[in-house]
């Protein structure tokens, strides 16, 4: 659907037709009006010249654009080396949790044991207390 707005731009109305909502086209313009009125102000040859200020408003913009493009690009590689940092951090972790529950099942393995050592030395300990109790045969 298209959408069409007046919108005014250095003292000039224009009519706007396209997809944008007419909100977002009245932003816009609003936009390059400010780009146009800061650039009339700071050079006086710019004031009698209309093109001039067309051609610096244009160049502003674009620079603007350009900046915010580079700032998200900036931003989308910080985004993508933090995902690759959660992506190994996640991997270590995991490697950790698989030693830790390798490590879990050798301790139960070595109570195991030592439960084992513990009984065969009682039991061994019991027949030798039971050999000396008991009166030698002469």
């Amino acid at each position: 659907m298209k959408n069409k707005t007046k919108i005014t731009i250095d003292g000039k109305s224009f009519t706007l037709m396209g997809q944008e909502s007419e909100e977002h086209m009245q932003q816009v313009a609003a936009y390059i009006d400010r780009k146009m009125q800061e650039i009339r102000r700071n050079s006086k040859a710019v004031a009698v010249d209309s093109s001039l200020a067309y051609i610096l408003t244009s160049i502003n913009v674009a620079d603007d654009y350009f900046k915010e493009l580079q700032q998200t690009l900036e931003m989308q590689k910080c985004l993508d080396d933090a995902q690759m940092q959660i992506i190994a951090e996640r991997t270590q972790r995991e490697q950790l949790e698989e030693q830790l529950e390798k490590i879990e099942r050798d301790i139960t393995k070595l109570r195991r044991k030592l439960q084992e050592y513990q009984m065969e030395e009682e039991a061994a300990n019991e027949g030798l207390h039971t050999a000396k109790v008991r009166p030698r045969k002469r």
